[in-house]
C-alpha cells in the first residue's frame, strides 16, 4: 500500500511539473513580424486571481512557479523590437493597451486586478502607460492596480543632459554610443535641445522636474507606485564617468517625492546594494536582477486581494 502511495504522488507530482513546464503560449498580432507586436502567457492551473503584465522582461523561475501556485498570470508584452521606442511612441500604448485587454478577456483575467512594469525604457513605458490609463485614455477602460519598474529614466530634460555629458566626456564607448543615440532621438522628434523646446520635453515625459506637480506623473496620486534602483556611484564613476546627474536615480527619487508630496501613500523607492548583475555574472547595477521578484509577486498579490 504505501508503495502505491509513494507511486500515485510521485505520478501526481510529474502532472504538477508537467503542467507547470508547459511552454509559454505566444500570440503574434502579425504573422508576418515575430519580432515584435506579440505577447506570450504563462496560465495558471486554475482560477486567474490576477495578472502582472511585464513590457519586454520576465520573472525568474522561481518566481514564475511562484504565480503559478498563487494563480497569478504572467503576461509579457513584447510591443517593439527598438529600445529607443519605449521612450515616446504612443503606438505602444495602444498596442499594449489592446493586448492587455484581449488576454483580460481570454483568459478571463479580473480588470481590477492588473499591476504593470518594466525595465529601464520598457520601465518609462510601463509607466506611461499606467498614466495613460490615469488620464482615462485607455479605449477599454484599464486601470492598472499598480505599476513598477527597475531604474526607468523618467525625465527626458534630464536623460538629455545625460547623453550631452557622456559624447562630450568621451569616457566609455558603450556610453557615448547611446548618448549620440539618444540626442538624435530627441532632436529629431521633440525639434531640438530642452534648451530649445522644453515644453515639449515636459509635454512627453513620464515626470517632469521642472514642470509644476512633476508634469505628467501628477495622475498617478492615487496609483500604487513601486521604483526600484541601485545607485551605486563608484561603479558609475569608474565605469562610465557618470555621476548622480547622470544616474535615473535623479528622476526616480525626485518621481517617488512628487507623488507622496500630492498626496500618495502607495509611492516607494526600493534601493539596493550589489545586486546588480547582468545575466553573464558581471556586475552592472543597471540590471532586472536588483528586484527581489518574489517579493514583487508578494507585492502583486496583496494588492490583488485587497482588491
Amino acid at each position: 500500500m504505501n508503495c502505491k502511495r509513494s507511486i500515485a504522488l510521485f505520478v501526481l507530482m510529474l502532472l504538477y511539473l508537467a503542467s507547470y513546464s508547459q511552454q509559454p503560449v505566444y500570440i503574434y498580432r502579425n504573422a508576418k513580424d515575430s519580432l515584435q507586436n506579440f505577447y506570450t502567457i504563462r496560465q495558471p492551473a486554475g482560477q486567474v486571481n490576477g495578472a502582472i503584465v511585464l513590457v519586454s522582461t520576465g520573472l525568474s523561475e522561481g518566481a514564475k512557479k511562484a504565480a503559478y501556485a498563487k494563480g497569478i498570470l504572467l503576461m509579457t508584452a513584447v510591443l517593439t523590437d527598438t529600445d529607443l521606442d519605449f521612450l515616446m511612441d504612443n503606438l505602444l500604448l495602444k498596442r499594449l493597451d489592446s493586448m492587455i485587454n484581449e488576454a483580460a478577456v481570454k483568459y478571463q483575467i479580473p480588470v481590477d486586478k492588473i499591476a504593470i512594469g518594466g525595465m529601464s525604457a520598457a520601465g518609462a513605458t510601463a509607466v506611461r502607460f499606467a498614466e495613460y490609463c490615469a488620464r482615462n485614455e485607455s479605449t477599454f477602460k484599464l486601470m492598472p492596480v499598480a505599476v513598477f519598474a527597475a531604474d526607468p529614466p523618467l525625465d527626458y530634460e534630464r536623460l538629455y543632459n545625460e547623453s550631452e555629458n557622456a559624447v562630450l566626456r568621451n569616457y566609455n564607448d558603450d556610453a557615448v554610443t547611446e548618448g549620440k543615440q539618444l540626442i538624435t532621438l530627441f532632436k529629431n522628434k521633440l525639434k531640438g535641445s530642452p534648451r530649445d523646446n522644453r515644453k515639449a520635453y515636459e509635454r512627453v515625459s513620464p515626470f517632469s522636474h521642472t514642470k509644476e506637480h512633476g508634469g505628467n506623473a501628477a495622475v498617478l496620486r492615487n496609483m500604487h507606485v513601486r521604483m526600484y534602483t541601485e545607485p551605486d556611484i563608484n561603479w558609475w564613476i569608474n565605469n562610465r564617468g557618470k555621476d548622480f546627474y547622470d544616474l535615473n536615480v535623479l528622476d526616480i527619487a525626485a518621481f517617488i517625492n512628487q507623488l507622496k508630496l500630492l498626496g500618495n501613500k502607495n509611492a516607494e523607492i526600493i534601493t539596493t546594494d550589489n545586486k546588480g548583475y547582468r545575466k553573464d555574472g558581471s556586475r552592472h547595477p543597471h540590471s532586472w536582477s536588483i528586484v527581489d521578484d518574489i517579493a514583487l509577486l508578494d507585492w502583486c498579490v496583496r494588492l490583488f486581494e485587497s482588491r
